[in-house]
């Protein structure tokens, strides 16, 4: 199906996979794990267990050509090794009981409505990669037919250079993801706007700077990368690369979209988009390209193809009508979403001097909103008292620290979020843990937010403590 004509190819291909295929369920595993491993703050665990995948791949890669003289499913096998070791690294966070994050396994949740709720929020991810399958194996028979020597392989070089460097648009794309989740759920309309443009510009400027070092060291790279002494090999291989680098910046467009699609749920359209990306679009381009510009037509099919994709995802979110500004149309949200701005409030606080004046805002903010004077009060006391026992807590250590207060009015609701970047502290795990006297007397303000609070809602993201407390 991949375009492996040759019969001493075919037999090594398979051999490979057969090797390769046992690691799958444990890189599954270990791709399941990273995002709660970012959630918890182990930044330094998750880089570990990459490196780790990484060089052991390599060195058993090393060990069965130079020592053992094995054949390809010792090669295939390496790679599982890697994605073993990495999942191990990752899963051992969660057994370790020291840590207040643990991994349990239970059939109780699991029922035919789950099921389906999961298919279709991964079904996005699912259809991509499956149509990523489905034009590799379209583009490379296309490639085949051409019959010219090292074309597919001069077509793989960009692919192979690409996975050493694609985090540099889907590390921010990613982000995206997981940020936008949670300024949904907070209704931050704002914080919304921002992250999409932080990881927009981030993932351009990153990507373009990549791309021009590829450009630049086109030469070198494909020494690297296609091992040929043949001079018209490592000439395809350069064409290759230079006119494709292009394609990069263009790439963090679609990344992003298609990541946010996921993000609001637009699950059709991100499904259609995804199959768009590997398959739908490229492959009518590069057959079209191939048979008017001759070989060439398969580097530029990969810069067209992602300024098709860029045009698409701008045309629908110019005919969003749910807004009439286009930052408020990328939105992709109802009109309904958000809080008004005369409803909210944000503060951010760096000292506990700052902290100290959190309750006259808060006090006349409530006023503001139609809140009685006990009401507001309270709420003014609680704002402080939250910000003074999180400052003493996470200030102290000698660095620099943010506290991020934003206060809102919600359908009779008064609404505190705090988010800070100091140590993990869950509040209501705190306060259940304090037994005797002393300890309840030593933290009196802790006591007071706990018991005039309606509601108290922590997260740990990304190595901030986040805060919902409702009034």
């Amino acid at each position: 199906m991949l375009g492996v004509r040759e019969p001493n190819i075919f037999i090594m291909t398979c051999q490979y996979i057969y090797g390769y295929i046992i690691g799958l369920p444990f890189l599954t595993l270990a791709r399941i794990l990273a995002p709660y491993l970012e959630l918890e703050g182990q930044y330094r665990r998750s880089v570990i267990s990459s490196f780790m995948m990484t060089f052991v791949d390599i060195a058993a890669d090393a060990f069965v050509i130079f020592i053992l003289h094995g054949g390809m499913f010792e090669l295939g096998l390496a790679t599982s090794l890697g994605y073993i070791v990495s999942f191990l690294i990752e899963g051992s966070f969660f057994f370790n009981k020291k840590n207040k994050s643990t991994f349990h396994v239970s059939m109780k949740e699991v029922n035919a409505k789950t099921c389906i709720d999961m298919l279709k929020l991964g079904s996005s991810s699912g259809i991509y990669r499956g149509s990523h399958a489905l034009g590799g194996m379209t583009i490379n028979n296309f490639l085949t037919s051409l019959k010219m020597p090292y074309l597919v392989a001069a077509y793989g070089v960009f692919a192979q250079i690409t996975v050493y460097v694609r985090s540099a648009w889907s590390a921010p794309a990613a982000n995206l993801l997981t940020f936008s989740g949670i300024f949904i759920g907070e209704e931050d309309k704002n914080s919304l706007k921002e992250v999409q443009k932080i990881a927009l510009v981030h993932s351009l400027i990153i990507s373009s700077a990549v791309a021009v070092l590829i450009f630049v060291f086109a030469e070198v790279l494909a020494k690297i990368f296609m091992k040929s002494n043949d001079p018209a090999a490592s000439i395809l291989a350069v064409e290759c690369i230079r006119v494709s680098c292009f394609s990069l910046p263009l790439n963090t467009i679609v990344k992003n979209f298609s990541m946010y699609l996921m993000a609001v749920k637009r699950i059709r359209f991100s499904n259609f988009y995804g199959f768009l990306i590997e398959c739908g679009s490229i492959v009518p381009i590069i057959f079209l390209l191939l048979n008017v510009i001759g070989y060439r037509g398969a580097w530029v099919a990969k810069v067209v193809n992602m300024l098709v994709l860029s045009l698409i995802a701008i045309f629908y979110i110019y005919m969003n009508k749910e807004a009439e500004d286009f930052r408020d149309k990328m939105l992709l949200l109802p009109r309904s979403f958000g809080i008004p701005p005369e409803n909210e409030i944000s503060i951010i606080a760096h000292s506990e001097k700052e902290i100290e004046e959190l309750s006259r805002i808060a006090i006349s903010f409530a006023m503001e909103q139609g809140a009685d004077k006990k009401r507001a009060r309270t709420f003014g006391l609680i704002t402080e008292e939250l910000g003074i026992f999180l400052a003493s807590h996470g200030f102290n250590n000698g660095k620099p620290h943010t506290i991020n207060t934003r206060l809102v009015a919600k359908n009779e609701e008064l609404i505190i979020r705090m988010r800070d970047d100091c140590k993990p502290l869950n509040l209501t795990e705190y306060y259940k843990f304090l037994n005797t006297p002393e300890e309840k007397e030593k933290e009196a303000g802790l006591a007071i937010i706990m018991r005039m609070a309606k509601e108290v809602i922590y997260t740990p993201t990304f190595g901030a403590n986040n805060l919902i407390i409702k009034i």
